[in-house]
């Protein structure tokens, strides 16, 4: 397997009032190129936490991710967010577009953030999710589930190596969960990007083409 994406004895410990939480215990974890996987399993069981850790957004307790071939133990915040940047995009369950912006300017700020050229890009990502006619308008001015489109539109249209996407239908409707993971499946390829989804539904996980389970901190199949 072509890695783009890997962790070795990841662990994550939370501690709060002396009281030591584990997260994460010791994952080991591989990701190809143009790969779909899903990570299932109950609430509590460390899958926000391992999609976190390989996004680079939290720093593991112990263990490693390396992320296109760098191994990201003890480098700075800075190269953090630089290779995080240049490599990974990000769907999240709320979403997290800017309330100020529209939804082309929203889309349009992982370019600018990396000194890119903004160009048509923002509009013919949004053109390919299917809202175009609606990318002057602001995120109250949308459904959820066109908010969802927004967000995966801002997420990929740098181009990321891997996309990594938290939940990304939990806050919507079975209709609205089944086009967004339409969207989703016909992206992945179309792009060839590895994919990269946190589920509790069963439904959603089926999408991928590998299917990995959690429990407790541990993967239990994969």
């Amino acid at each position: 397997m072509n890695t783009i994406l890997e962790t070795r004895g990841l662990t994550k410990v939370y501690r709060a009032d002396g009281v030591a939480t584990p997260a994460l215990r010791g994952v080991d974890f591989a990701v190809g190129r143009g790969e779909f996987v899903s990570i299932m399993g109950p609430s509590g069981c460390g899958k926000s936490t391992l999609l976190y850790l390989m996004g680079l957004l939290a720093t593991p307790t112990d263990g490693t991710v390396i992320l296109a071939g760098t191994d990201t133990r003890g480098v700075s915040d800075g190269e953090r967010t630089r290779l995080r940047r240049a490599h990974i995009g990000f769907v999240f369950q709320r979403f997290n577009l800017l309330p100020t912006l529209s939804a082309q300017d929203n889309v349009a700020l992982p370019r600018r953030l990396r000194g890119m050229a903004v160009g048509d890009a923002p509009r013919e990502m949004l053109r390919a999710v299917g809202l175009e006619d609606k990318r002057r308008r602001r995120p109250n001015q949308l459904s959820v589930g066109e908010q969802q489109r927004v967000a995966i539109a801002r997420a990929l249209v740098t181009r990321p190596a891997v996309l990594l996407a938290d939940e990304p239908t939990g806050n919507l409707d079975s209709t609205s969960s089944g086009r967004v993971m339409d969207l989703v499946s016909r992206l992945h390829a179309e792009s060839g990007q590895a994919v990269v989804l946190v589920s509790h539904n069963e439904q959603v996980a089926a999408r991928a083409h590998r299917l990995v389970r959690m429990c407790d901190g541990r993967l239990i199949t994969e």
